[in-house]
């Protein structure tokens, strides 16, 4: 079996999802090869109809962005959705520009790719229910998200020798991941706390931010594992997420969760059990968990290790890269 994933470049959480998912392919001898194409085919990616697959291509797995340009005759289709950009609960966190984009041009692609699909494949509940609201989609297979467990595994020894509580963000520094709650929150937690702050996968730091909140810039992987190691929780008040990686990598390096009870988040972040969840833009529910974990170390530590136990029982790749070779496999 031999499977193309043809993907234009997103610099986001879709390009890990490719090269993650092509990558426990080959471990299960499944042979897999992604073609990258430049992002400015975001916007006509029409222009890459010609493209041949690689010779012996089975199956196609495409993003819903553009998958319906790489529909081949007598070659099943498989479509993912990572989150549904036309969720009226998402319209709010967008600009004018990217709803009038969204509506008149993404909508139509995605209409195009889901009627050519042989299968959808939506990465939450949240997301394969947001398709059936906006494109009245039901026969959408759900299969969650995966993180390497042995590659981002609980540091060996934790050490805090500057004494301030040590918060991490992962994500592009958007509104829509919640940047400016950040900057509200830090700022009034003050020199007892310091976060680390990555850039995901863009390359540039917002300024004008609070006194206590580190660049980090993007980082390689490695690095990336390091910075959830050194933590001593994840900060993520994103305001919308169709699955939620940061939270599951922090998990899986046993590190609780502070997020944002909202969209598919917590179908990753169990309250109360790995992490605590709060109101969408309440800062002050954020500031509060924040200065619970720092004062309730048991707590921090207990939630930590229930993170990492959700993460091999519930988001193992060896599981869920299964569910996707059995799709494959009813398309064949």
């Amino acid at each position: 079996m031999k499977i193309w994933f043809p993907t234009i470049r997103a610099g986001s959480g879709v390009d890990v999802y490719v090269s993650r998912l092509a990558a426990a392919l080959r471990k299960n001898g499944i042979s897999a090869e992604i073609s990258w194409f430049d992002r400015r085919f975001e916007f006509l990616p029409s222009l890459l109809q010609n493209k041949r697959p690689p010779a012996g291509t089975d199956i196609i797995h495409a993003n819903s962005w553009s998958a319906f340009a790489f529909k081949r005759k007598n070659t099943p289709l498989a479509v993912t959705e990572h989150h549904c950009v036309l969720d009226p609960a998402l319209q709010i966190h967008k600009s004018r520009y990217q709803c009038i984009y969204h509506e008149n041009i993404i909508k139509r692609y995605e209409q195009a790719s889901f009627r050519k699909a042989q299968k959808v494949i939506a990465v939450s509940k949240y997301t394969a229910s947001s398709l059936q609201r906006t494109f009245g989609l039901s026969d959408v297979e759900v299969i969650y998200n995966w993180v390497d467990t042995g590659r981002f595994v609980p540091a060996s020894t934790h050490k805090n020798n500057n004494e301030r509580f040590r918060l991490l963000f992962v994500g592009n520094q958007s509104t829509r991941k919640g940047w400016d709650t950040i900057v509200r929150i830090m700022q009034a937690l003050g020199d007892d706390f310091q976060l680390a702050a990555t850039t995901g996968l863009g390359e540039r730091s917002r300024t004008g931010t609070s006194t206590n909140i580190i660049p980090l810039g993007r980082l390689s992987d490695d690095d990336l594992v390091k910075a959830y190691q050194d933590c001593d929780a994840l900060l993520f008040p994103s305001k919308y997420e169709g699955f939620g990686y940061a939270a599951l990598e922090a998990m899986s390096c046993g590190k609780p969760v502070i997020a944002s009870d909202n969209s598919a988040l917590p179908e990753v972040v169990a309250d109360g059990i790995t992490g605590i969840l709060c109101p969408p833009n309440d800062s002050n529910c954020f500031i509060a968990a924040c200065r619970k974990l720092r004062n309730d170390k048991l707590l921090r530590l207990g939630l930590g290790e229930n993170a990492r136990s959700r993460v091999l029982h519930e988001f193992s790749e060896e599981v869920l890269v299964q569910r996707y070779i059995a799709v494959y496999g009813k398309l064949l």
